[in-house]
């Protein structure tokens, strides 16, 4: 991270910060329910979320409700769910909530012949986690997740250890064009650590500034090495943001 990076960001009229929460904002846990942001990012996004003329923004794949629930204080930021979907009011129609439903009941059939795999459902998705999941039983769920992503007829994610089947076609991506455009953002810093998160860098203008954090191919510009460093970034952040 260059100063003029940060000065860059500092200096804006308008900035949006906008960040992932898992692998970013809290480390990679083997159960996501366990999950639990670092306190010096979150006291760091706090007080950029109190600077003038700045927005923070969480952008999960986890659903609103959830992120809700395990963000301290959610009131203080603007909160994006399900990639992007949950932006705004969420609407599943009877075809889909159908849809969801069977595939799930299957999933949680096929978690009951494989030990260690995980089904998440969601309001607009179901999430399939396979880190758990070891030897022949993992090469067993790959390939019957993989039957399953053929035929399904809407949107297919794949992040690290994890696949999910969603019918909305939202990404993050859409959700950082929506922030910007609600905020009259000038400047934009997007933080990310998922193949999901390339939607968001992608969509990111010349002024604005993506950070990957962690290993792999990426069109950021900064990267980051682990979810630590992004607290360092965020408080170099805030301390030149409040001056």
């Amino acid at each position: 991270m260059t100063e003029e990076t940060i000065e860059r960001l500092v200096g804006a009229a308008r900035l949006l910060v906008a960040t992932d929460f898992d692998g970013v904002l809290a480390p990679i846990v083997s159960d996501p329910d366990d999950a639990a942001p670092l306190d010096g990012s979150m006291a760091a996004l706090g007080a950029l979320a109190a600077a003038p003329d700045t927005t923070v923004a969480i952008v999960s794949g986890r659903e609103l409700a959830q992120l809700d629930h395990l963000v301290p204080e959610p009131e203080r930021f603007v909160l994006v769910g399900s990639h992007g979907a949950e932006i705004g009011e969420t609407l599943v129609s009877d075809e889909d909530r159908a849809l969801l439903d069977e595939t799930i009941a299957g999933l949680d059939e096929l978690s009951q012949r494989i030990p260690g795999l995980r089904v998440e459902p969601k309001v607009l998705s179901v999430a399939v986690h396979v880190r758990q999941v070891q030897g022949p039983d993992r090469d067993r769920a790959l390939a019957e997740i993989d039957r399953i992503r053929e035929r399904w007829p809407a949107k297919v994610v794949t992040g690290k250890e994890v696949v999910e089947l969603s019918v909305a076609d939202a990404t993050k991506g859409d959700a950082v064009i929506e922030l910007k455009a609600r905020t009259a953002a000038t400047v934009a810093v997007y933080i990310g650590d998922d193949v999901t998160d390339e939607d968001a860098f992608a969509v990111l203008g010349p002024a604005d500034v993506g950070v990957k954090v962690g290993q792999g191919e990426t069109l950021a510009s900064v990267r980051l090495d682990e979810p630590a460093d992004v607290t360092r970034f965020l408080e170099a952040l805030r301390t030149g943001r409040a001056g």
